[in-house]
């Protein structure tokens, strides 16, 4: 294992000079990083005496976030027909306008015994008021059309039929609303077919007829069956004709048939129950849902049974919708209500970005190997600004400032007095500071929120010289009720020391061979990637350092994992029993990975490019003489790393030339090098069928389509020659390896006690 020299700098001497020359000073902010419709920046100032100045912003852009909603209006005359006819879909696209040039989708479906989508989903824009102003009228003659009869089962599927034309490119399944308006009555269903049905009776003369949503009721039913009890039936689709043709009085006779038979249901529960049930195909496609309730008839005394299961269906609906509960209001068939309506589901859950109760963790900047360290500067302001995404601030929106001093807490608040954010400081022992910043409002699409800070150099290099320092060692958005963090880029500083002696310090020194490390498989060409728990292998997201860790510990040679084998790592926030705790350790014995400041392994964390590289290339070992390969390098720490691992062939630049060290690596980046490292040469046209394909990685033209298919595939191949470059033939799809089963087998093997003295693993 490569040895290191570490030599104490003694800092008391030093006169730091955070001011280069105008024309020398730097900071490099990398860009923005854009994860689920959300942007995360970060930006550093350059050093003005010790102090920069750093700002995080959360960007809820509308052109990130496209939403779809679907409204879906029980018109039959309980709600669309009112004295003045057609009220509520006259003033539809009116009360939509304030969602015009917003990346909103909206369209409309109505129902009465069928439903049908009279506005398929569509972007909404400044034109759409006018485009959708004559719907009125395709909705009215749909209505006199129909039988009058009331079928919700066919509203909701209809309405998610419409939502589900929109691809998941153009709006994600989890950023589409249904808006069911209803007043919970149903008494039509949808047989298997999907043709509405409902029970009839016979009639004297010998036909047929629709029994009535009220026929139960006033034929003596006192109650219907409770909707819980309800929904743990299962009730047939088919439906039923009740009573005889030979009774004095047929529709008297049928309902009868229906009370004296146990297993049998009126058409009102069995509508209201296949209405329930289609709910239930709401959540399973990912589609968020909204209720907007009022009372079946709730006036009316000969009805009271039908109002109370109508009633018990929108309180089951409710309490499935995003909202959480009812709108404050009983609708009353005016514009101004439609309107209430809308804004308040807009409001309430649709427009939400980033919920409440989310929480920003941002860790100060140090390094014990670098010889810097960041504290907070407690003396200056703290600021947080809430604007439109576009930076100005228009309608109502605020910024606060206040210093933080002795205190480790401060609350921000709205202009109304609210709170909106607290940020809590801490200081661990060993010297660590972070801030957290959680929020009490949620962040709606459209707005951005910035907090600006000053860090403050007191720790630094002890020898005359420019560096560059980190003034965080991480920052991350935590979404409420979410596990994933989502990252802010790393911003770094450049500072100068004047006065210093020179000497060595604690960084690697360049005249030191890299390597050689241990033996990689380069024979075996084993699958190293198994995808995500959701079936995806996501190759455009970041690849964390605890994945990392584990590809290569797979990727091993059997004798290398063996002699380097170890279940101690030594990392302070590593346990025993973390899924990649023996990966850690033994790339870490192997002097492949090393840790974070303060013994931590950070195992959650993104990796960057340019430790990626730095980890790849220590398995070659070599040196590097020469001007640096890519111009934005120069001082990196990683520079000689990033040199080598360009000549050897296992990284590329960016298309502009540079190689953007610091931004993080995306999986199928990594992916590509770590093909490169183990000299596989995967070749589109000449893998197998019925290999291991992924969702997100079907488009066979972009770059990264092999490289993730030979990384998740184990195969057997023999190289081939196309246009003069040797290429990969797949032969056999292997099994993929039982990682897992070859691990207890190591650990079994090499962890216990060695006849002469300590653990195998100890030793290497």
């Amino acid at each position: 294992m490569r040895m290191r020299k570490f030599l104490a700098a003694a800092l008391a001497v030093v006169m730091l000079i955070g001011m280069l020359p105008a024309a020398s000073a730097t900071v490099t902010n990398p860009p923005a990083n854009t994860e689920n419709g959300i942007t995360l920046g970060k930006q550093a100032s350059e050093l003005a005496g010790s102090d920069t100045t750093i700002t995080l912003d959360v960007v809820a852009n509308t052109n990130a976030n496209p939403i779809a909603i679907q409204f879906v209006l029980d018109a039959t005359q309980s709600l669309f027909l009112s004295e003045d006819n057609k009220t509520y879909v006259e003033n539809w696209a009116n009360a939509l306008k304030f969602m015009a040039d917003k990346n909103i989708y909206a369209g409309l479906t109505i129902f009465t015994t069928t439903a049908q989508t009279v506005v398929e989903p569509q972007l909404l824009t400044s034109s759409s008021e006018a485009a959708l102003s004559g719907v009125e009228d395709e909705c009215a003659a749909f209505v006199l059309a129909s039988d009058h009869g009331t079928n919700v089962q066919a509203g909701i599927r209809e309405g998610l039929s419409a939502l589900n034309s929109l691809s998941t490119d153009t709006v994600a399944a989890d950023k589409r609303y249904l808006v069911l308006i209803t007043d919970g009555g149903s008494f039509y269903w949808l047989d298997d077919n999907g043709s509405a049905v409902n029970n009839s009776y016979y009639k004297a003369d010998g036909t047929t007829a629709t029994m009535a949503n009220s026929d139960a009721a006033e034929g003596g039913y006192q109650a219907l069956t409770d909707l819980d009890d309800l929904l743990a039936l299962n009730l047939s689709a088919a439906p039923k004709t009740y009573g005889s043709a030979s009774a004095s009085e047929p529709l008297p006779a049928a309902v009868q048939a229906v009370k004296d038979d146990a297993n049998a249901y009126t058409n009102f529960e069995t509508g209201v129950y296949f209405a329930a049930k289609e709910l239930d195909k709401v959540a399973e496609a990912g589609v968020k849902l909204v209720t907007v309730g009022y009372p079946y008839y709730e006036d009316d005394a000969n009805v009271s049974a039908l109002s109370t299961l109508a009633a018990q269906f929108i309180d089951y609906a409710q309490s499935k919708s995003v909202t959480g509960g009812a709108f404050d209001a009983t609708l009353d068939n005016t514009a101004s209500q439609l309107d209430n309506i809308i804004s308040a589901m807009y409001g309430q859950s649709a427009n939400v970005a980033v919920p409440a109760g989310s929480v920003i963790t941002d860790v100060l900047g140090y390094s014990s190997s670098d010889g810097y360290n960041f504290d907070l500067a407690t003396d200056k302001a703290i600021r947080v600004s809430l604007t439109n995404a576009n930076g100005t601030n228009e309608g109502g929106l605020y910024w606060e400032s206040q210093t933080l001093g002795d205190k480790d807490s401060l609350v921000f608040h709205t202009d109304d007095g609210a709170e909106f954010l607290t940020l809590n400081y801490t200081k661990a022992s060993d010297g660590t500071e972070q801030f957290t910043l959680t929020l009490h409002q949620d962040l709606l699409r459209g707005q951005k929120l910035s907090i600006t800070y000053s860090a403050r150099l007191v720790g630094h290099m002890g020898f005359a010289g420019t560096y560059i320092a980190y003034p965080n060692v991480e920052a991350y958005l935590t979404p409420k009720d979410s596990e994933s963090k989502l990252y802010f880029p790393r911003p770094s500083v450049t500072y100068t020391v004047i006065g210093g002696d020179d000497g060595e310090t604690d960084i690697d020194d360049p005249d030191v061979p890299l390597g050689p490390g241990p033996d990689l498989n380069t024979t075996d060409h084993f699958a190293y990637i198994i995808g995500r728990d959701d079936g995806l292998v996501h190759p455009l997201a970041s690849i964390t350092r605890a994945e990392v860790a584990t590809i290569f510990f797979r990727m091993l040679t059997d004798q290398s994992r063996a002699m380097l084998w170890s279940t101690n790592s030594g990392y302070v926030d590593t346990d025993s029993s973390d899924w990649f705790n023996n990966a850690a350790a033994t790339l870490t014995n192997a002097g492949i990975i090393t840790g974070k400041p303060g013994g931590l392994f950070d195992p959650d964390a993104p990796i960057t490019r340019a430790e990626f590289a730095t980890i790849a290339v220590r398995f070659f070992g070599g040196t590097y003489e020469g001007e640096d390969i890519f111009p934005d390098i120069a001082g990196h720490w990683a520079n000689q790393y990033i040199n080598r691992a360009a000549v050897l062939g296992i990284i590329e630049g960016r298309g502009d030339g540079t190689f953007d060290p610091d931004a993080y690596i995306t999986r199928a980046e990594a992916m590509t090098i770590v093909n490169r490292t183990l000299g596989r040469a995967p070749s589109t046209e000449n893998m197998l069928p019925g290999m291991i394909t992924w969702p997100d990685n079907m488009d066979t033209s972009v770059w990264y389509y092999a490289a993730v298919q030979e990384a998740t595939n184990s195969h057997d191949y023999e190289f081939i020659t196309v246009d003069g470059a040797q290429v990969e033939s797949w032969t056999e799809l292997l099994p993929v390896r039982d990682w897992a089963a070859l691990e207890r087998a190591w650990s079994t093997a090499n962890s216990a006690p060695d006849p002469n003295g300590g653990e195998v693993a100890g030793d290497q």
